[in-house]
């Protein structure tokens, strides 16, 4: 039977007329042409080693026959160039741009006329690596070293950059694939109370600026959705607007949702319908706010509220929204309304505990019966010797307790120490040792 895959060898010689061997495997594409591939050269590579290179292209052509028609892949350049003239439908302006950055990463690391399958994983783990140490600075305009999370944002791009060339058949696997994200590392962000955003929508210098905000903390949008909601898009009736992609914008990973209105929302939008001109579709209209520069704008608008500027205003209040509906709904209700793809992103990056919880929780019974059993064992402690006669006093049979449930036993050392009772159990039960280890001293002398 005729093997799909041949191996022979092949010499060559170079511009200096030195003569080289290599290994070279063949197989027919399906039009019928011969195609092949150098696996090695003959004085490095043993038989037995180039003979197991053929079989792993037999098996790879018998699992993926759309591989037969390929025999060399692109260089990094060449498949770039089709990836975004592919991708400039499919991507959002934004993310089309982060992919062109690490395609700019990619080639300033491996160089534009490397073929896709020259590159292996420890190729992939060295660009990850170089680009963590800002040893690519050179390609960023703003000449800055990627954090942690700009690092695994462009490995994600370049593992699916990869992967498109592996479901187009010029690789054979993603080198990328085995690329782990950073271990994240949690960053405090700022929760704005009830009383400070009373004063920064005080001090707001417009009705839109108000409209941003209240959006933003009530509603949990994003910038780009807050601005690009339409009065068309609110359910007076039900208290709910749909955030839903427009002809001039789209939603991040184009998923429309259904947020609810609540009451203080319901009146700001409320009163800004009624001030709305005529034909106005947006609900904040086109330059009431200038977008580049709302960083600038919010510190002013800090400092005339009196309040303390934080970092990424409008994002912060997105989180503290979500943060306020995690307390009262389930986590999967609030996961559809903040438009997460998953729950371990709202749990991760969106949810925060807040001073109130603590002072709540520290101002909360836990357990009624940690408190009967500490004042029990108070009393016991101050009166031994009546406790003792009562005892003797009582019959035999054992005295229920009413046991604590399961979820309050962590409960109950925590608040007897706070008590002190735990404290004098210890200290009671050291001076019952050191008695018995004398009583035991005595017998020994005394024999």
């Amino acid at each position: 039977m005729r093997r799909s895959v041949d191996l022979s060898k092949q010499a060559t010689v170079n511009k200096r007329g030195k003569r080289y061997v290599y290994w070279v495997i063949r197989w027919y594409d399906a039009a019928g042409k011969r195609r092949s591939r150098h696996v090695g050269r003959a004085d490095q590579l043993s038989r037995r080693q180039a003979e197991n290179l053929r079989r792993q292209k037999e098996a790879e052509l018998r699992s993926n026959p759309a591989r037969r028609n390929i025999s060399t892949a692109p260089t990094i350049a060449t498949f770039l160039e089709f990836y975004f003239a592919a991708r400039a439908t499919e991507l959002a302006p934004g993310s089309l741009e982060l992919h062109r950055q690490t395609g700019r990463y990619l080639q300033a690391f491996f160089g534009p006329n490397r073929r896709l399958d020259a590159i292996m994983r420890h190729d992939a783990r060295a660009f990850k690596t170089a680009l963590a140490a800002g040893d690519l600075v050179h390609v960023n305009k703003r000449n800055v070293t990627p954090g942690p999370v700009t690092v695994d944002l462009h490995i994600r791009n370049a593992r699916t950059i990869f992967n498109r060339a592996v479901e187009d058949d010029p690789l054979e696997y993603c080198p990328f694939d085995r690329l782990g994200s950073t271990p994240l590392v949690s960053r405090d962000w700022h929760y704005v109370s009830t009383e400070e955003f009373a004063k920064l929508m005080g001090a707001a210098p417009s009705l839109a600026w108000r409209l941003l905000f209240g959006l933003g903390r009530w509603a949990a949008l994003r910038r780009g959705e807050a601005l690009n909601l339409r009065w068309r898009n609110i359910d007076w009736a039900n208290s709910r607007l749909r955030v839903i992609s427009q002809d001039d914008w789209d939603v991040k990973d184009k998923d429309a949702r259904i947020v609810p209105i609540c009451p203080e929302l319901h009146e700001l939008l409320l009163a800004a319908f009624d001030q709305a001109e005529e034909g106005e579709g947006r609900v904040i209209p086109i330059g009431s706010v200038s977008v580049k520069n709302i960083s600038r704008d919010f510190g002013s608008l800090c400092r005339r509220a009196g309040v303390d500027r934080y970092a990424k205003p409008l994002h912060t209040l997105r989180k503290n929204c979500i943060t306020d509906w995690a307390k009262h709904f389930p986590a999967h209700v609030v996961k559809q309304w903040a438009g997460h793809s998953s729950l371990d992103t709202t749990d991760r990056y969106y949810l925060q505990v807040s001073e109130s919880e603590y002072e709540r929780a520290a101002a909360t019974r836990m357990s009624q019966n940690a408190t009967q059993l500490s004042t029990q064992l108070a009393e016991e402690q101050a009166n031994p010797a009546e406790q003792r006669n009562t005892e003797h006093s009582q019959p035999s049979t054992p005295q229920e307790f009413p046991g604590p449930r399961a979820d309050d036993v962590s409960d109950h050392d925590s608040q007897l120490t706070h008590l002190g009772v735990v404290p004098r159990i210890m200290a009671r039960g050291v001076r019952k040792r050191r008695s018995q280890g004398l009583m035991m001293a005595t017998r020994i002398d005394d024999g």
